[in-house]
């Protein structure tokens, strides 16, 4: 569900549903709603997250990956990096 997959994302960078309203200019209760299915996401929020992240886009709205093409997911993210970390 891409709104499961926003959450994670959010979290993952560390922002609040509120710090997330600031950078998107979409408000805090609609982020909310969207996370927890009760509004389904739309080509705005998709494109608010794909300018702010772009290097997500492909696994926001699919749940792939494609990291050949820099499309990544947190979970890929976190693995670079803690690979990163033991190189």
């Amino acid at each position: 569900m891409i709104g499961q997959r926003i959450e994670e994302l959010r979290k993952f960078k560390g922002l609040s549903r509120r710090k997330l309203q600031e950078v998107t200019g979409i408000a805090d209760y609609t982020w909310q709603a969207v996370e927890i299915g009760k509004q389904i996401a739309n080509e705005d929020h998709i494109k608010a997250l794909s300018t702010l992240w772009p290097d997500y886009k492909y696994w926001l709205v699919f749940g792939e990956t494609c990291a050949e093409n820099g499309q990544i997911s947190p979970e890929l993210e976190e693995t670079r990096q803690k690979l990163g970390e033991a190189g």
